[in-house]
């Protein structure tokens, strides 16, 4: 083990590690604190927290194979390569967006029956939310109950903020249809949210489909990435064979080789993700 390398990898994961929990500590501000941070920076401080783990970890990875190469180079890759794989081998982003549409179609569904039974709209959300709303969606749900219940915000607005929070296409078109009915206050409601409902279960079949698809795909990914895995740490092992890598001019065809896979995954990835479309309802200010 490369001693005097594995200090300098663990002074940087040092600084790395310090600067990660300043970040994240720096926006816990008490409310007697005026200065208020930026949106940017409450996006930035969230991530950091969500990925807190992962943050540490690659840093951690990043110090051992230091520890053991010598090579910056792969320290920089390794901490990469901890910091993406997941995103790029699971499908939880996906299967995230498939129960979130499958909990719309349900909640759309009950909503719909509530309103053949008579209810006005106000009162079949209040409803809805009382029953067991499916996890995906009960955080979006509460909230909208809470902004027409407590604060007693206009239907039309509660709703294109409960848009905003589920933040996806499907969700605009069912608040598109509600809003149509707090506008109208006419018949049909129920019969048109029941179509939506329709809507969603197909929407929710195909990407299933497409999702097994793509498990075939991200199963191939992980053989590539386990071959070159497993090539460079035999690779490693055979100290004579790696030992150009040590050099500048080994360091710097490293990173450029490093460079062309994480390319070539990248391009991988983007070529078996779906895209989940736009949104029409992302400015609340507008379509009054």
């Amino acid at each position: 083990m490369n001693t005097p390398a594995l200090l300098i990898g663990l002074s940087v994961s040092a600084v790395q590690a310090g600067a990660v929990c300043i970040a994240i500590g720096v926006g816990g501000r008490g409310a007697s604190d005026p200065v208020r941070p930026p949106a940017r920076w409450l996006t930035v401080r969230m991530f950091l927290i969500s990925r807190q783990r992962l943050i540490l970890g690659s840093i951690a990875a990043a110090v051992a194979v230091l520890g053991v190469t010598g090579w910056p180079v792969a320290a920089c890759a390794t901490a990469a390569a901890v910091l993406a794989l997941p995103r790029v081998l699971t499908g939880r982003i996906a299967a995230q967006q498939i129960r979130k549409l499958e909990a719309l179609e349900l909640w759309t569904r009950r909503l719909a029956d509530l309103l053949v039974a008579g209810r006005a709209l106000e009162q079949a959300l209040e409803q809805s939310a009382a029953r067991n709303v499916p996890p995906a969606i009960a955080g979006p749900v509460s909230s909208l109950v809470r902004r027409l219940r407590v604060a007693r915000m206009p239907t039309e607005e509660a709703l294109r903020l409960f848009a905003d929070e589920l933040d996806d296409p499907v969700g605009d078109r069912i608040a598109a249809a509600l809003i149509l009915v707090a506008r109208r206050r006419g018949k049909g409601a129920s019969a048109v949210l029941h179509q939506l409902a329709e809507l969603v279960a197909r929407d929710v079949a195909d990407r299933r489909e497409v999702e097994a698809a793509r498990a075939e795909h991200r199963t191939t990914v992980r053989w590539i990435i386990g071959i070159v895995v497993a090539f460079t740490a035999v690779a490693v092992i055979q100290g004579s064979y790696a030992a150009p890598f040590g050099t500048p001019v080994g360091q710097a065809v490293l990173a450029a080789v490093a460079t062309f896979y994480g390319a070539a995954l990248c391009w991988l990835h983007r070529l078996g993700r779906v895209a989940v479309g736009h949104r029409f309802l992302a400015d609340h200010g507008s379509g009054r």
